[in-house]
């Protein structure tokens, strides 16, 4: 019983980020203890149980406690977490007959992966789309759930071009226990298991870069982390940023602005606000600068822009 406390406390730890490196190990090598007892399964069925685990971690600590009962359920699920986390034969068990009628659209999870000389694009739930190099694999669930957004690159590269939601970051999980989080951008990870180095550059928006413990950088465009997985070091450093297409359709210029801020890390006041309402379909690219753009904006609505001398706020009005 002592024992079982004492794992409760630890896994309770782990999840609030506040274990020491020494106690964060003792909790992953739980997990890979079982891993090393359950090598009949295949790296498929491993892969699925990890990330369902995961994300009910994930969905479990979002939760706020309002009541002494919220309390006890908290409680419940440390106990089943700790299982999940030791006996992993016992948390599939627990998952397919423990009722989580929300969750379960958005466990369905689904495998994409490219031959040696093939490329494919995967479009997401929310509009994000994926385009997978040769030799590459990911998962990534049918539905994403209500107040986060996350899939598995597994093996590869891809490159990512994400829908903006302010409300549900976007994470990607990457081999060796790294992490990626943004709200709508493009960016390509390079993460081949042969590889002692693992790759993220950004073409638009901005990237963080971490793993539970710190967050190595947080990349802007023209930007690159390289992370060596033997020593356990990240460089950032400057690289060339591919061309991609900017695209407004179908949304007003509100929304549109909206979106050259996050990409190009910029503030755009409107005056007045009304003029937000006005419809906007457009096509840019990302080498374009954002003066160049809003040139554009502003001479299709017949409205001017004054930017300051760090050319980081504009101000766009009627003439």
């Amino acid at each position: 019983m002592e024992d079982k406390k004492l794992a409760e406390q630890l896994l309770k730890k782990y999840l609030d980020a506040k274990a020491t490196p020494k106690e964060i190990k003792q909790v992953e090598n739980w997990y890979n203890s079982y891993e090393e007892k359950n090598k009949t399964l295949s790296q498929n069925q491993k892969a699925i149980i990890e990330r369902r685990m995961r994300i009910t971690l994930q969905q479990h600590m979002q939760q706020k406690p309002e009541t002494k009962t919220a309390f006890i359920r908290s409680n419940t699920f440390l106990q089943i977490a700790a299982s999940l986390l030791l006996v992993c034969s016992i948390g599939l068990a627990w998952w397919k007959t423990v009722p989580h009628p929300q969750q379960k659209t958005q466990l369905i999870l689904r495998i994409a992966s490219t031959k040696a000389n093939e490329k494919k694009t995967i479009t997401l739930a929310d509009g994000s789309e994926i385009t997978l190099s040769p030799s590459s694999r990911l998962s990534y669930p049918a539905k994403f759930a209500a107040s986060f957004r996350e899939i598995v690159l597994e093996e590869g590269e891809a490159f990512f071009n994400i829908t903006h939601d302010e409300k549900r970051p976007f994470n990607v999980q990457l081999p060796g226990k790294l992490y990626t989080k943004v709200l709508g951008t493009s960016f390509t990870i390079r993460a081949f298991k042969a590889s002692n180095a693992l790759n993220v550059s950004v073409s638009t928006g901005k990237v963080a870069v971490g793993n539970k413990s710190q967050i190595f950088g947080t990349l802007t465009k023209g930007q690159q982390i390289t992370y060596d997985k033997n020593k356990e070091t990240a460089i950032i450093s400057q690289t060339p940023v591919p061309d991609n297409r900017i695209e407004f359709e179908g949304i007003n210029l509100r929304q549109a602005l909206q979106k050259l801020e996050y990409i190009y890390s910029i503030k755009i006041e409107l005056n007045p606000a009304s003029l937000g309402d006005l419809g906007c379909t457009a096509t840019f690219h990302s080498k374009q600068k954002p003066e160049e753009i809003l040139n554009i904006i502003c001479s299709l609505y017949n409205l001017k822009y004054e930017s300051n001398p760090a050319h980081q706020l504009f101000k766009i009005y009627k003439q």
